[in-house]
């Protein structure tokens, strides 16, 4: 793992954490076990250098998910870091996600099926199991509050123009900029769970 490296691979998780050494832990196994391996992880610490964060990241030995340092603590709900690396990301498609969220094994390949067999959409998303619900199906929905930010994958080329805010709120800000700017052809919805809210 070199730390800032990234790779080009069909989608790019970016994952910013602080401190949640467990959860991360199951975020990345989550990917690990992705039965379709044409994918890479950028887990951007929010903070200077952590060594116990290192070394959870090289302990799963996994080269294609690399880590970099923010260089200070935003302790903005992990937007900055966010930002940080989908501008920096090489992917075809990039999601944005959490360090306590994890991903069922199909995810990627979902994902691919669904870009080559539809021209490349501008974000695809699906639905989740959330926790704050008492892990009740939510049923996601293109609207601000209506879906979670790591429920969806956009194309990077999009993504990389629409700024991501510091408000809480920055997933529904994303979507209804999304909606502003592209036709509802342009969103396709994979009418599965593939993803754990937590």
């Amino acid at each position: 793992m070199l730390m800032g490296k990234t790779f080009t691979s069909f989608v790019d998780f970016i994952i910013p954490t602080y401190q949640r050494y467990d959860q991360i832990k199951s975020m990345l196994y989550s990917l690990v076990s992705q039965y379709n391996s044409d994918w890479s992880a950028q887990v951007i610490i929010d903070d200077i250098e952590n060594n116990t964060i290192v070394n959870i990241i090289k302990d799963i030995n996994d080269s294609r998910i690399s880590y970099s340092f923010a260089g200070q603590r935003y302790n903005d709900w992990g937007h900055t870091p966010r930002e940080i690396g989908k501008q920096r990301s090489e992917s075809e498609y990039i999601i944005m996600t959490g360090d306590d969220n994890y991903y069922v094994p199909t995810l990627v390949d979902e994902l691919k099926y669904v870009a080559e067999n539809n021209s490349s959409p501008a974000l695809i998303y699906w639905d989740m199991i959330h926790s704050h619900k008492n892990y009740h199906a939510f049923y996601c929905i293109l609207t601000h509050g209506g879906i979670d930010i790591g429920a969806f994958a956009t194309r990077s080329d999009i993504a990389k123009t629409i700024k991501l805010s510091t408000n809480y709120a920055a997933d529904g800000e994303f979507i209804t900029a999304m909606l502003s700017s592209y036709s509802l052809e342009s969103f396709i919805k994979i009418n599965k769970f593939l993803y754990v809210h937590n």
